[in-house]
């Protein structure tokens, strides 16, 4: 009954939240983003980061109760570093090269890939959805399966984490500032490698016209998603769905969902001759 109340609860503030989740097949409990301890019958699901201590899927990031932030229920622990934002390309619009912070749905991909934040620390992690330590504090999740983890960390998780994206390896550690060491490896800042977010996007159209970015309309219309009282900020989610089955696991391997290998890694749409690229630039 709980789990069908957080699923239910889940999908209201998923709605109120400005329709995030709205790419491809939804069925995250085929994907690597199930970190519970429970996985569909049949799954050939490679998970690398899971935890044995619960069997609740949605927990690793929604709660029904004493959400921070209520909207959309999260139950993640937010990261409050500063950030060095991407500002180095030449061609970059000033509205782009203007943002000083990730926007609020950002920080919420960054509560787990900042690199820094820990995975396992939530509001809400007793047996039971709404339940929450006695303290008030965080609830510290074991975890089981393999990984960088380094007892070093203080946030309790490395999040160096590989996937491959567009056929090159990617790090899902956003944040890292180097390899060598502990404190590059944990730093959690370093957004200057990644494409800019958390500015307008119909601003910056404006800025620099269409022959380099296409009006919103016509990216709306080619399935991206745009954020803000006027649904019109790029953020993380405007290009990546954290729900969308693609079908494969961590290491590239078919799952047996059927789902949409196109869709990896969590995209809003395919990206076959950089169609998501180019539903945006005008190249």
């Amino acid at each position: 009954m709980k789990k069908r109340f957080l699923a239910t609860a889940v999908m209201a503030a998923t709605m109120a939240w400005g329709a995030i989740v709205n790419a491809g097949n939804q069925n995250i409990r085929w994907t690597v983003h199930n970190l519970s301890s429970s996985v569909p019958t049949g799954a050939t699901l490679d998970r690398h980061w899971y935890s044995d201590e619960t069997d609740q899927v949605c927990i690793f990031c929604h709660t029904p109760h004493h959400a921070q932030p209520a909207q959309p229920l999260w139950n993640k622990v937010n990261p409050t570093q500063a950030f060095n934002m991407y500002t180095s390309s030449a061609t970059l619009s000033s509205v782009a090269k203007g943002a000083t912070a990730p926007g609020p749905e950002s920080l919420l991909c960054l509560s787990c890939h900042d690199g820094r934040t820990a995975i396992n620390v939530i509001h809400n992690g007793d047996i039971g959805t709404d339940a929450q330590p006695a303290d008030g504090g965080s609830k510290v999740l074991s975890f089981a399966g393999w990984g960088n983890y380094n007892p070093d960390n203080p946030n309790h998780q490395a999040l160096a984490m590989d996937i491959t994206v567009f056929g090159t390896p990617y790090r899902a550690n956003l944040g890292k500032t180097g390899i060598a060491s502990d404190a590059e490896r944990f730093a959690g800042t370093n957004l200057m490698d990644d494409h800019p977010i958390s500015f307008s996007y119909a601003a910056a159209q404006s800025e620099k016209g269409a022959a380099v970015l296409h009006p919103i309309e016509s990216a709306r219309s080619a399935g991206m998603r745009f954020f803000g009282p006027n649904r019109d900020r790029m953020e993380c989610s405007t290009c990546h769905d954290p729900h969308v089955d693609s079908g494969v696991g961590y290491d590239g391997l078919p799952t047996g969902s059927g789902g949409n290998n196109a869709l990896r890694p969590f995209l809003v749409r395919d990206n076959a001759g950089s169609a998501l690229c180019l539903a945006c630039h005008n190249k």
